[in-house]
């Protein structure tokens, strides 16, 4: 029997952390780092000999490749895919009618598909105390006026994760919606036009994989990384909705191009 953890997006700031976290666990046999850069896999691979390489691309054939991986090298009833992580994700901030329709078609292809159809492969491979984290956003608890197809995409991974979990209940298996704020990453620009951007409750990956992995772990179905997050979660349901967007629109317009 091979126990086996799958983190999508590994080679990222919270993929890595993820992997760091995750390699850590005595009963996981492999780790399959998917990603679409080949020399930062093999840069994991040779940091933690329990890392198998998956070269994929969500916006392309990447859900194909996994398929196959899994049809090829488990065994039904057998092997066990212990962590599923849905961390993959593309944004876009500015107007939204100056997206195009083949950049929204991506986004929702990597951001909600993807992840969705992941886990259909997956659960057949799962058994009592697999774990499935899905990562989304504190742009999920409400409307984000130029990051909307973002913020919506987030929206969907969350409510579905929060389904299915209820789904997957009696099975022992548990699903964690992961909702961080700004994130300390790379990806993350530090200024625009030469002013310096101000991310109000940024944190770094390290503690979002680390709260996420706690959580998950005590079976909760949602994770709230660091006080924004948390706070920002009851704020946006108890204020009116044009109140919380009218606030995100004042500090965010300055930055959109």
């Amino acid at each position: 029997m091979v126990k086996i953890a799958i983190v999508t997006g590994a080679t990222g700031g919270l993929g890595q952390e993820f992997i760091k976290e995750i390699q850590k666990i005595d009963e996981i046999d492999e780790i399959w780092a998917v990603g679409r850069n080949e020399k930062k896999l093999e840069e994991l691979r040779k940091k933690y000999s329990i890392i198998r390489p998956v070269i994929a691309d969500f916006s392309t054939d990447g859900v194909e490749v996994i398929k196959q991986k899994i049809r090829k090298e488990l065994r039904a009833n057998i092997d066990d895919v212990r962590f599923l992580i849905n961390n993959a994700g593309i944004g876009y901030m500015g107007h939204f009618d100056k997206q195009g329709t083949e950049d929204i078609e991506k986004l929702c292809k990597i951001n909600c598909s993807a992840p969705a159809a992941l886990m259909s492969l997956c659960i057949p491979y799962m058994k009592r105390g697999a774990k499935i984290i899905n990562v989304s956003s504190a742009s999920s608890f409400q409307p984000n006026p130029y990051l909307s197809m973002y913020s919506a995409s987030k929206v969907f991974l969350k409510n579905l994760s929060r389904a299915v979990s209820v789904e997957l209940k009696s099975r022992g298996i548990t699903v964690t919606c992961v909702c961080p704020g700004w994130i300390d990453t790379e990806m993350l620009p530090d200024e625009k036009d030469g002013e310096k951007i101000h991310y109000t409750g940024k944190i770094s990956a390290e503690k979002v994989v680390k709260k996420a992995m706690r959580d998950c772990l005590k079976g909760k179905d949602i994770s709230t990384p660091g006080a924004f997050a948390s706070y920002f979660r009851i704020y946006s349901k108890y204020t009116p909705t044009k109140i919380v967007m009218k606030q995100w629109v004042k500090a965010i317009r300055r930055y959109v191009a």
